[in-house]
């Protein structure tokens, strides 16, 4: 619920704190006192969009700051934890602050968010109802959302939607599907000898590497070759000379050490050292004349390697990708080649998927279409047995469900419209056509008695909606605010006595005028002040004793329902 409202600098208020609690809280004033700029105050930080005009006069910035207090199963609480808002404390705190030549600034629990954010916020804190929203019943496009959230329609719609949605994307695929198939022909005669080309050349990645490699080796036969060679030569011997190569020297240095060993053991790790870098050398040698004679002084292979360079190089050149992204270009096609060779197969496999998914949402919506019928037949009986208490007993309320065809559509294959009759012996018409703005008022307070165990937001509020009644009526019209407060907060603003007496908290709105200055202020009335305040409404501005007195039985009155 709404713990604490403070404005700022919001039109005639300059500095306000409201404390709130839960149940019926009435909210009275003469007219033009502010009562309307509570509401504007309050719609600002729930994501109302900011206009400056609404800034005190003489002052740079305005700011609301509303403070609720949470359950942890709250949809807003669950809400604030989706989105790492959520506080330590059961408290939430949002403020906004609009400037005259600043930005507006949305805060919640002191986190920066975009107006959208703390709009989706709102939504789930706070339901607003003045003399406006009949327009909600005028506009037929709701009466379905009406009637689901009364018969609690969410899963069946969720179902139904869900259907809906793969149904919708099924047909995008085919469609896809058919505008490829028309383009197979063209498309497909030239990924084949596109594919056929890059087939019959079977590059594998790496490939280019070696061949790199491989063609350096043959440019370079002679010149490898006199290398291998020359080292064997120097590392065993030059030959015809007789000069000892170093594999020689080396061994022969060995023998030298080995025989004195005995002599100084000290030599004993040197003439190791020596003996094992004459087999290291020994198996360099080896080595060497392996690689000498694996090479191969052949001018047709070098030819060979060049032309399968130059037929990579110009492939890769041609569909604008390297060497070792070829093969799976290649294999692009092949899939794209099996999609438009097996076209025909996939769209029928398609259309059987689509006639699937269509009698399932079908068969989901015609549980929705009994479900409504059922359900509009309770509602409409139950609202006019509030509308009975409400002085409306001769008022027929039913709810038109006309089948839709064509298509499916999220909301399922009807669409509905309540009609009403006020007048005994008259057909039932459109709500806009027969009712007034009295009418309208109390039907739509005769719905939110009887979904008030629906409603989620655990703060309502009521501007005037006992427009154009008075009386009794006006008396029916406070009681069913007061049930409908039972177990929530319950904001109203009126001007008549009977609906005010129904509150178990009573705030008075004035407007204080001094020297070049006009304030608004709100303040709590206790048993006395609200007798005075209930006799005002009653009498005007001569408040007598009678007055007094029936403002008094009013209230006692109230209590005794």
């Amino acid at each position: 619920m709404l713990n604490q409202l403070t404005i700022k600098n919001i039109a005639l208020i300059d500095q306000l704190s409201l404390d709130l609690n839960l149940g019926l809280t009435i909210l009275t004033g003469e007219t033009g006192a502010g009562k309307s700029i509570i509401l504007d105050a309050l719609s600002l930080v729930l994501g109302r969009r900011a206009d400056s005009t609404l800034i005190r006069n003489g002052a740079d910035k305005a700011m609301v700051t509303a403070c609720f207090q949470l359950k942890k199963d709250h949809p807003a609480q669950l809400w604030l934890n989706s989105k790492d808002l959520e506080s330590d404390e059961d408290i939430l705190t949002i403020r906004r602050v609009i400037g005259v030549s600043t930005p507006s600034r949305a805060y919640i629990n002191e986190t920066t968010v975009p107006l959208a954010t703390l709009l989706e916020l709102g939504s789930l804190l706070v339901e607003i109802h003045g003399q406006h929203d009949q327009q909600i019943l005028m506009n037929n496009s709701s009466h379905l959302a009406i009637l689901d959230s009364f018969a609690n329609h969410g899963e069946l719609l969720g179902k139904l939607k869900e259907k809906f949605d793969s149904w919708q994307r099924q047909n995008s695929e085919l469609e896809s599907l058919q505008t490829l198939a028309k383009e197979a022909f063209e498309r497909r005669d030239y990924l084949a000898f596109q594919l056929d080309e890059l087939t019959e050349a079977a590059i594998i990645p790496g490939e280019l590497l070696e061949l790199e490699k491989q063609k350096t080796r043959l440019a370079h036969a002679n010149q490898l070759l006199g290398a291998g060679n020359n080292s064997i030569a120097l590392l065993t011997g030059h030959g015809d000379g007789g000069v000892a190569g170093a594999a020689d020297n080396t061994n022969q240095a060995a023998g030298e050490l080995e025989g004195v060993c005995d002599m100084d053991p000290t030599l004993v790790p040197i003439a190791e050292s020596l003996r094992s870098l004459h087999y290291e050398l020994e198996d360099i040698v080896e080595r060497i004349e392996d690689y000498r004679n694996s090479l191969e002084i052949n001018p047709d292979q070098l030819d060979s390697v060049e032309e399968r360079i130059d037929l990579i190089n110009r492939l890769s050149r041609k569909h604008h990708k390297n060497a070792d992204e070829l093969e799976q270009l290649a294999q692009q096609w092949r899939e794209e080649l099996d999609t438009i060779d097996n076209a025909d197969e996939r769209i029928a496999t398609a259309q059987k998927e689509i006639a699937i998914t269509l009698g399932e949402y079908r068969a989901v919506a015609k549980k929705l279409t009994a479900s409504r019928m059922k359900g509009s037949r309770q509602l409409t009986k139950e609202v006019e047995k509030q509308l009975c208490a409400l002085h409306m007993a001769n008022t027929r309320l039913t709810m038109k469900i006309s089948p839709h065809e064509g298509y499916p559509r999220p909301g399922g294959m009807e669409d509905g419209q309540f009609l009403v009759s006020t007048n005994r012996g008259e057909s039932e018409k459109p709500l806009k056509q027969v009712a007034s703005g009295g009418e309208l008022s109390r039907i739509m307070l005769a719905l939110k008695t009887v979904m008030a165990d629906l409603i989620t937001s655990t703060t309502l509020i009521f501007d005037e909606v006992d427009v154009g009644v008075g009386g009794r009526v006006a008396a029916s019209i406070g009681e069913k605010l007061a049930h409908v407060a039972k177990n929530r907060q319950v904001l109203t603003i009126t001007h008549l006595p009977q609906v005010a007496a129904w509150g178990s908290y009573h705030l008075k709105v004035e407007k204080n005028s001094s020297q070049d200055k006009t304030r608004t202020s709100i303040s709590t009335l206790d048993q006395e002040n609200r007798i005075e305040e209930l006799a005002r409404m009653l009498a005007g501005n001569r408040v007598t004793a009678p007055a007094r007195k029936n403002a008094k039985d009013l209230l006692q009155s109230c209590k005794t329902n």
